[in-house]
């Protein structure tokens, strides 16, 4: 038992430190409100700067969960989806020490080489190029330190702090505060687990192989030099699926590139265990061999198929302008309890009234003038927030993962203003957005001879 006590007692302290430091950062921000200033998402989000990890996440998750937040937090927020500053590496090599220099074994038997320069770095963890004694060249995806002490220890705050706050104000339990905190806590934990990452990464491997699908790859994970809080992954060489030009290096038709990602993703939703959920431009990549390659399985979503034919059939129903359909798709995704509560020709009427604002705000949406991506997504986000408003006014609700899906069809249109302009997601006959066909195209590479 002796043995455990110094660890105890650092993660003792560390605990101590953490509950210091939050209270001292919020104290501020409580002595700013108490100076006058507006308790608003601009404060709030300046406050979660300056608590750092668990907080930046908290603010992402708000960023990218409109169906729980109010719109101004949901905005304010947006900032947070964007790297982070990176930490030496002579900390992140504390815990690449910690992990895998075991057993009598060093850095230097596992690695001939590691890049201390980082290839990225986010809230949670920091990935460095690396290179095996064989030669394989790896990426090494690294826990920041103490980040699982620090997020529990936080997240623990909160929630005690919620659970407080609704005995003292039983109003505040139609918020509904301390499940949101839940929800982020199992969210956020389950990020700090590389293992469970790397199966998520043998999942859709396995869906690859399924469907025949030689088209898409994953990276190879390095079982032997991947525990909780490292994950060893082969290094995929390509380019962002946002430079047209330097794609047409490694393909001939950058169009079908998207369809045939399209296609991946949307049978994995019904095929897969989970799906991607985070494939933004630094996650997706064609490869200099003109295969596909999805990174990062960091977050991923679960949605019924039942509820994913339900929302395509609302996005259908959108573009044909059937708001009564819409109504009816809402309901049959789930977002709703009480089926027989919704008045579904107010639901209708609402949901026309929204649309023809938005279209009547915004000259651009309907002129045909095209949009670059940060105002196409703006303006797809806002739509998807007015939305969400009309839906909380008739007691309706989100299936768990729908946030998780819907970012994941705006980052996806992102790339379509670029490679295929002319495309439409939902009628495009390349595109089997339900899963009917899994088929994707043989690559068309350019010959590198």
């Amino acid at each position: 038992m002796k043995i455990h006590r110094p660890h105890l007692l650092k993660h003792s302290l560390n605990v101590v430190n953490r509950v210091r430091q939050t209270a001292s950062i919020a104290g501020l921000s409580a002595l700013r409100v108490a100076k006058g200033e507006k308790p608003d998402a601009n404060l709030l989000k300046e406050t979660f700067e300056q608590l750092g990890t668990t907080y930046i996440k908290i603010g992402q998750f708000i960023a990218s969960t409109p169906s729980l937040f109010p719109r101004e937090y949901v905005e304010a927020f947006q900032g947070f989806l964007d790297q982070t500053t990176p930490l030496s590496y002579k900390y992140i090599e504390q815990v690449l020490q910690a992990e895998l220099a075991v057993d009598g074994h060093t850095l230097t038997d596992k690695f001939a080489h590691i890049d201390p320069q980082p290839l990225a770095s986010a809230s949670i963890a920091q990935v460095h190029a690396a290179r095996l004694h064989n030669g394989d060249e790896v990426v090494l995806k690294v826990q920041k330190p103490n980040v699982e002490t620090i997020m529990q220890t936080d997240l623990g705050v909160l929630h005690g702090v919620t659970k407080l706050l609704e005995l003292l104000m039983p109003s505040m339990k139609f918020a509904s505060i301390a499940p949101i905190i839940d929800e982020i806590r199992l969210r956020m934990l389950a990020e700090t687990d590389f293992v469970a990452e790397a199966q998520n990464i043998r999942d859709f491997q396995q869906f690859l192989a399924m469907t025949d699908n030689a088209r898409v790859v994953a990276p190879k994970v390095y079982d032997d030099l991947t525990t909780k809080r490292v994950l060893t992954m082969s290094r995929l060489h390509g380019v962002s699926m946002i430079d047209e030009n330097a794609m047409r290096q490694y393909c001939t038709d950058p169009a079908q590139v998207m369809a045939d990602t399209l296609n991946t993703w949307f049978a994995s939703l019904m095929l897969c265990n989970s799906f991607h959920a985070d494939l933004h431009a630094g996650n997706l990549m064609l490869l200099t061999d003109g295969r596909i390659g999805f990174i990062d399985f960091g977050i991923v979503g679960k949605l019924k198929a039942e509820s994913w034919r339900a929302c395509m059939g609302m996005m259908q129903a959108l573009q044909d302008n059937d708001y009564q359909a819409m109504a009816h798709y809402m309901i049959d995704m789930e977002m709703t309890h009480g089926r027989s509560q919704v008045d579904i020709a107010a639901l209708a009427d609402d949901l026309q009234r929204m649309m023809q604002t938005i279209m009547a705000e915004d000259i651009a949406f309907t002129s045909g003038v095209p949009f670059n991506n940060k105002e196409q997504a703006d303006e797809l986000n806002k739509m998807m927030l007015e939305i969400v408003d009309v839906g909380k006014r008739h007691g309706i609700h989100f299936p768990r993962d729908f946030a998780l899906l819907t970012k994941q069809l705006l980052y996806f249109d992102r790339f379509m203003r670029t490679l295929a302009p002319d495309m439409d997601m939902f009628s495009d006959s390349r595109v089997a957005i339900l899963g009917e066909s899994t088929h994707v195209s043989e690559p068309n590479l350019i010959s590198k001879a």
